[in-house]
């Protein structure tokens, strides 16, 4: 017969209060298991284990007490259920042991539930088991499945919650729910149970224990380990507690004591030893940010041995993304495990990892100016569960080392800035001296060029009311003017310079100062009645936003003024010459014809006597036309010295009435030029020029009239007897007259170039110096001996020549009877040259074809013509006449050639060329030719 029973809810309610009660005390000393080390984990896990599984045994047992039946007797027998005791307590503290506190992953907790489940499995049937009653018991399958289940859910429960440290009110509410499981798991199993009523005899004889005495002795016996169990933890709790605040203050006191008597960077090494030693790690020190490279430098370190220092430069991206971005936001970085926290999942943090063989850490970052500086962390090798008070004390500590840490960063620019600053004082000061010497030795340059420049310098003072002050002179200025500072300083322009200057420099300087900028100008004024040019420049210098001094530095450019007046002069008196070269290029191609045609009238003569002398009259007039036109031609040559024998005595003569009509009717000329007098070695042409120059010299000194005195004479010159002279003989040609003289010093810059007593634009300061270069380049010399008032006298001393002077006269008697015969090509562009050459050539026999280009003479050459002689003008539109000539002898390799020209600078004839100059009369040609061979 089926048996059913009922429960007594008190006990009922008691077996449920036991399992809460005995869950919370496991879950306290979980939490010491936690929290403590070696052998007191161990005491801790076996007192943990005593209270769960004797907690469940007891919650269990009387929860059997609660059940009864109507007429029947229950009893334990004492040994299965000891035995049921033991099982409880023995699978309990197994599965507590095979958890990982430190790092509770899922595979530990399942297996720790499962032996727990275990225990309390075979806990719970093997006390069924004990129960002595007449009746026999069955089990539902699926109850004692479900029962298994619960037993399994709530063991698993149990073993999560215990790996968990929760407050006081969660600690409470998972000790109700934990107990509530553990008595839904045992009253499932009641539920599989089925009684059924078995014979009387059959109970009868066992030892058993009543149930009101079992459940009143296992309830206190529970509460009273239960109170035992949470009293010691407590206790302990109570005691570790203390034990942590007075090394915590030691721990303090001894970091302060270090970081306050020592540098940096032999405090942190012992502070990183004392972390570890507290914190029981296996790694701990600093290591500080490089911004730039974004690297890590591990210079303090301390290890327990275990495990080798971190020391070197890693990267930051080591830490990995997650790990990096928390400590560069200022947070503390706890990881209890590197290679199952979500923190730390990257490949990266978990390859660092197994590098640096570390599992477990903490990490406290510092954090200044928005960036990442500085970190403080601890490394264990194995998981480590970091709790709330440790990573606020470490953050205690942390923020200790950081003041210390910045103090003495701060010290540390402080003796930079200190040394910076004393080497920055000292710097400066040494700038300040040398400075200081410089403005000495500036001061004394300046100083000295201010006294002792040639250039005139002053300083004029620009008063408030617009006035211009003398306030400094240099003493080239005082010279210049012929001033003493003393005598004009602080004085107003205008009281110290003549109204017209005054007025000028005045609207200058006012000028400066309102512009403010440097201004260069050139005045010019009389000083001792002799005109002055300066060129002056004017720097303003201000102070307070206006203009309170004017800088005055001027050069004295009255030798250029003059160089550059003399210079145009020149220009002038070339372009002069060139159009007097082509003049008389004109006048020679005039005369030309003129001259032939009157030559020719005079050879052949005519029946009137009075035509006769007309035609004679004109052939001198021409010749005198032609002399003139050779000495404008010579005026106007620009070649190097054509030196030979020149008769100084026939020059002079010749050049008389030249002279005359050159310097004008209030000059007397005297000629002292007598005939057999040696030649000189000269450039005729030259001599000439200088010849002309010093007589319009002579005649510019006599501006009230005079006599000028030309006479030539021979000396021996001894040695000695001339500074400017050596020994030999000399041609001396004399100009002097009766003038105003000169006096030392004019004498000794006479001959300087450009030099000119003349007013401006009545002289170029040429003259005598060509004279004397002259003189110097044919191995003579020019003298001058003269007084003021009474005249001056220039001797132009020329080496005589071993040869005889050439006679100018030869051609016009040349024999005109030679015969010539052949045929001629005549080359001229000018119609009436051309013509009278061609009658002259006639006259003498020869057969003369013409032409009035080079291009056309070279067309007949080209058409057959073989002339035995050419006979070419120079100077012609397209190809030149000695251009013509050199073709010609290439390809006529007999011809004669023979230039006439009306230029005397025909410095592009070929040198091999042989020339006649134009005008020409039939004698002049008939020797030329003759020349030729």
């Amino acid at each position: 017969m089926i048996m059913t029973g009922a429960h007594d809810d008190f006990l009922v309610a008691l077996s449920i209060g036991i399992a809460i009660f005995a869950s919370y005390t496991a879950l306290s000393l979980a939490g010491r298991i936690r929290a403590s080390r070696q052998r007191a984990r161990r005491v801790w896990l076996g007192a943990a284990a005593v209270t769960l599984g004797g907690g469940i045994w007891a919650m269990h047992f009387v929860a059997m007490l609660a059940f009864s039946m109507p007429g029947m007797t229950i009893s334990y027998d004492v040994g299965p259920t000891l035995l049921s005791l033991a099982l409880a307590i023995g699978f309990t503290g197994a599965g507590l042991a095979t958890l990982n506190w430190q790092q509770v992953t899922p595979a530990r907790t399942a297996l720790a539930g499962a032996l727990i489940a275990t225990g309390v499995v075979g806990m719970h049937y093997l006390g069924m088991a004990a129960m002595r009653m007449p009746a026999a018991l069955r089990y539902d399958p699926v109850w004692v499945a479900i029962s298994i289940v619960i037993a399994l859910v709530a063991a698993t429960a149990a073993v999560w919650l215990a790996s968990r440290d929760r407050k006081l009110p969660q600690r409470i509410a998972a000790a109700v729910v934990m107990g509530a499981a553990i008595a839904g798991m045992h009253y499932a199993g009641m539920y599989a149970a089925t009684f059924t009523m078995a014979g009387m005899d059959d109970a009868q004889g066992l030892a058993s224990v009543g149930q009101t005495y079992l459940a009143i002795t296992i309830s206190f016996l529970t509460s009273l380990i239960l109170l035992l169990s949470l009293g010691a933890a407590q206790l302990e709790r109570v005691f570790q507690r203390a034990a942590r605040r007075e090394a915590r203050i030691a721990l303090r006191l001894q970091v302060a004591d270090i970081l306050r008597g020592r540098s940096a960077e032999v405090a942190l090494p012992e502070v990183a030893a004392l972390m570890g030693a507290h914190f029981g790690v296996t790694r701990t020190g600093f290591g500080d940010l490089d911004p730039l490279e974004d690297v890590f430098d591990y210079s303090t370190c301390w290890t327990d041995g275990s495990a080798p220092p971190l020391l070197g430069r890693f990267p930051a991206a080591a830490f990995g993304p997650k790990i990096v971005a928390a400590l560069t936001a200022g947070r503390t970085v706890a990881i209890g495990d590197l290679f199952a926290s979500d923190l730390s999942d990257e490949s990266r943090t978990q390859a660092t990892a197994r590098e640096v063989d570390t599992r477990a850490i903490l990490v406290v970052p510092f954090v200044r100016g928005g960036r990442l500086r500085t970190i403080v962390y601890l490394n264990d090798r194995k998981p480590r569960h970091w709790r709330a008070d440790e990573i606020s004390f470490m953050e205690e500590i942390a923020e200790r080392v950081r003041l210390v840490i910045e103090r003495s960063a701060v010290e540390d620019q402080l003796r930079e800035l200190n040394a910076s600053l004393e080497m920055r004082v000292e710097q400066r000061t040494r700038e300040l001296q040398r400075a200081e010497a410089g403005r000495r030795a500036a001061d004394a340059l300046y100083r000295a060029y201010f006294e002792h420049t040639p250039d005139p310098l002053s300083v004029i003072a620009v008063g408030v009311d617009g006035e211009f002050l003398i306030e400094q002179m240099n003493p080239a200025h005082e010279a210049a003017l012929g001033v003493r500072l003393d005598a004009i300083r602080g004085k107003r322009l205008q009281q110290c310079l003549p109204p017209r200057i005054a007025q000028r420099m005045v609207r200058a300087y006012r000028h400066i100062v309102q512009t403010r900028e440097i201004a260069h100008y050139r005045h010019s004024f009389v000083v001792g009645g002799e005109p002055r040019h300066w060129d002056t420049t004017l720097v303003p210098l201000s102070e307070e936003g206006r203009v309170t001094r004017i800088v005055a530095s001027s050069r004295d450019v009255t030798r250029q003024v003059a160089a550059e007046e003399a210079l145009r002069q020149a220009q002038k008196m070339e372009a002069i010459g060139q159009l007097t070269g082509g003049v008389a290029h004109d006048f020679n191609n005039l005369l030309t014809p003129i001259l032939g045609s009157l030559d020719r009238l005079h050879r052949k003569g005519v029946v009137d006597e009075r035509d006769r002398r007309f035609v004679a009259g004109a052939l001198q007039s021409a010749e005198r036309a032609r002399t003139l036109i050779q000495r404008l031609l010579s005026f106007a040559r620009r070649q190097p010295l054509q030196i030979a024998p020149v008769d100084v005595s026939e020059l002079v003569r010749s050049m008389a009435d030249l002279i005359s009509s050159t310097i004008g009717p209030q000059i007397k000329v005297a000629v002292d030029a007598p005939a057999g007098v040696p030649a000189a070695t000269a450039d005729a042409n030259q001599l000439e020029m200088a010849l002309l120059n010093l007589a319009v010299n002579a005649r510019d000194a006599m501006p009230q009239g005079g006599q000028l005195r030309i006479g030539v004479s021979h000396a021996v010159i001894g040695e000695g007897d001339m500074r400017e002279l050596g020994a030999g003989r000399y041609i001396c040609l004399c100009v002097a007259d009766t003038g105003v003289g000169m006096d030392q010093e004019t004498q000794r810059r006479a001959i300087e170039p450009f030099f000119s007593t003349k007013g401006v634009g009545q002289g170029t300061g040429l003259g005598l110096s060509m004279a004397h270069g002259l003189a110097a380049q044919l191995g003579g010399a020019l003298t001058i001996d003269s007084q003021p008032g009474a005249g001056t006298q220039i001797m132009l001393w020329l080496p005589e020549s071993v040869d005889a002077a050439q006679s100018g006269a030869g051609g016009a008697e040349a024999d005109e009877a030679h015969a010539f015969s052949g045929t001629v090509l005549l080359v001229d562009d000018d119609e009436l040259v051309r013509d009278s050459a061609a009658q002259m050539l006639r006259d003498i026999g020869l057969t003369v074809t013409c032409a009035a280009s080079a291009a056309a003479a070279l067309d007949q050459v080209d058409a057959g013509m073989r002339p035995d002689l050419l006979v070419t003008d120079h100077l012609m539109p397209g190809m030149t006449g000695s251009s013509l000539a050199l073709q010609l002898r290439e390809r006529l390799p007999g011809i004669r050639l023979l230039i006439i020209s009306g230029y005397a600078d025909a410095g592009d004839i070929d040198d091999s060329l042989p020339r006649l100059s134009k005008p020409f009369v039939q004698a002049d040609l008939v020797a030329a030719l003759r020349d030729l061979g």
